[in-house]
């Protein structure tokens, strides 16, 4: 793939990222992993994906160092990238973790100040559900795994949330 810093028409300023995604969400391995390409300057084996958008091209999906040069902003795009790599340390480890088993027979951690429970759901039974501070999910899950990855994802976006704040 040919960069597009020198191809007319493409603005070098303006952009702004509207997501990220780790192109090893799903759990792939290092060596199983479908790395991506930016498409700004076309650098191979991107992990961590920013997509920016500007509001004359379009979007790109780009690396960390283009995002930075993209926007303006090298320690924004460098901290979102570092905020990213956090979450997938944590998700890969979240299954790992020591779960307790409640008196009603639920798994169950306390992490961050919040309560997080896996339990079957008892409206369909073999699939489960999960619950942060008494706070139901919506969707059931196959396994107690995919619940708890679930659970995870939901986790995440409440601390985020919780840390944006302060």
């Amino acid at each position: 793939m040919t960069s597009l810093w020198n191809k007319p028409g493409v603005p070098h300023k303006g952009w702004r990222c509207v997501n990220i995604y780790d192109v090893r969400e799903g759990g792939s391995s290092a060596e199983e992993a479908v790395y991506a390409t930016c498409e700004m300057c076309g650098k191979t084996e991107i992990r961590f994906v920013h997509t920016m958008e500007h509001d004359e091209y379009g979007t790109l999906d780009v690396g960390c160092i283009c995002a930075g040069k993209m926007e303006e902003d090298y320690e924004g795009a460098q901290r979102r990238e570092a905020t990213f790599r956090n979450r997938a340390a944590r998700r890969a480890k979240w299954l790992s973790r020591k779960w307790r088993t409640s008196a009603k027979g639920n798994h169950y951690i306390n992490a961050e100040g919040h309560n997080l429970v896996v339990f079957p759901n008892k409206f369909q039974p073999g699939r489960w559900k999960f619950s942060i501070d008494g706070n139901f999910s919506s969707a059931s899950y196959d396994t107690p795994d995919e619940a708890k990855l679930a659970l995870f994802d939901a986790f995440w976006s409440v601390i985020e949330g919780d840390h944006r704040r302060h």
